[in-house]
């Protein structure tokens, strides 16, 4: 004869609500051992720019130079712009 099914063992897959959502990127400790990947919703949003292509070319060209993605471009101009104030 079959276990009958535990539905209390299904409950740990559901999100957690106590602790608010994080960027990943402060979430993360150096040397910590790696978790599988968080089953919670993901708080990426997306933007749209409009601007001179001469900007937007040379914005894609250090993308690509440096090898990082747009939002983390970004993210590093913002960090180095509000040091300087």
């Amino acid at each position: 004869m079959p276990k009958s099914l535990d539905l209390d063992r299904l409950k740990q897959f559901e999100p957690s609500k106590s602790e608010p959502l994080r960027n990943e990127h402060e979430t993360r400790q150096p040397y910590a051992m790696e978790r599988w990947p968080s089953r919670e919703a993901s708080i990426d949003g997306q933007i749209s720019i409009k601007g001179p292509m001469t900007t937007i070319q040379r914005f894609k060209a250090l993308c690509k130079e440096d090898r990082r993605t747009y939002a983390d471009m970004l993210d590093i101009l913002i960090t180095h712009f509000e040091g300087k104030q």
